[in-house]
């Protein structure tokens, strides 16, 4: 059992922070967190001051800790928050033990085109059919998200899994991931420029999305994207126009600020 303070790693509030689809809570115990990534599973008790991660000290530090992004000092992070800004100032502090989760670029791919149009219960049902129905098995009723092959090869099967006008997106990325010509792993090395212009010219990825599959995927965190959640905060408490460039290199992170804050506190 690995245990973390709850201002480094909240698991409430990455689950509602919309990065992350394969984060629910138990049905039968409210404190407990139940999280999968790629064919691994853990379960994480939300405790009053802390968490309490169920795996050994091996796995934790094989996979876990990499995955929770628990290497990032994001104290430092809420420190460069311009003090004058006392709305940013409010978000980073409310959002406290947010962090980016380091996922993988093929499932934020596939996960990020479904999310177009679909609130975070819709996408969630949809990323739970898919991997139900074409991904393999990891025990206790448990699959691993489907692969390229396993999802090129679905034909006319996804259309029975709610992805709607989606399913051609799907299918066409998955034909691309498959036979190579989306070297999505390839691109890992790609500065963020040329990253988001590959990912651009894939079917169903607009910059909006491209941006999500860049800072939840690539892990690149200066990557901003701009729902309609950020249009209002920015609109609203920035008249229009907000200072990016102040946070250049880690703009993402003070993006999933701004996102929790507007969506949970100012409801």
């Amino acid at each position: 059992m690995i245990t973390i303070d709850k201002n480094e790693l909240d698991i409430k509030k990455i689950s509602e922070s919309g990065q992350c689809f394969r984060m629910r809570k138990s049905v039968s115990d409210p404190s407990l967190w139940e999280v999968q990534a790629l064919d691994r599973f853990v379960t994480v008790r939300e405790g009053k001051d802390d968490v309490r991660i169920d795996c050994s000290e091996a796995e934790f530090a094989d996979f876990w800790r990499e995955y929770f992004d628990l290497g990032c000092n994001y104290g430092e992070v809420i420190k460069s928050v311009d003090p004058g800004d006392f709305f940013l100032t409010e978000a980073a502090e409310y959002s406290r033990g947010l962090r980016i989760l380091k996922q993988d670029p093929w499932e934020m791919l596939i996960t990020f085109i479904i999310s177009q149009r679909k609130n975070i219960p819709a996408i969630t049902g949809c990323v739970e059919k898919i991997s139900a129905e074409f991904g393999s098995p990891i025990g206790d009723g448990l699959y691993a998200f489907p692969s390229p092959e396993q999802l090129a090869a679905a034909g006319d099967a996804l259309c029975g899994c709610s992805l709607g006008y989606r399913d051609d997106y799907v299918r066409r990325a998955s034909e691309a991931a498959a036979s190579g010509e989306a070297d999505l792993y390839g691109w890992q090395s790609l500065d963020d420029a040329d990253l988001s212009e590959k990912l651009l010219a894939l079917r169903g990825v607009g910059v909006k999305v491209a941006n999500c599959v860049m800072l939840f995927g690539y892990h690149r965190i200066n990557a901003f994207p701009v729902d309609v959640w950020i249009k209002r905060v920015i609109e609203e408490k920035y008249g229009g126009r907000f200072p990016l460039e102040r946070y250049s290199g880690f703009a993402g992170i003070i993006q999933q600020y701004m996102f929790y804050y507007g969506r949970h506190a100012l409801k």
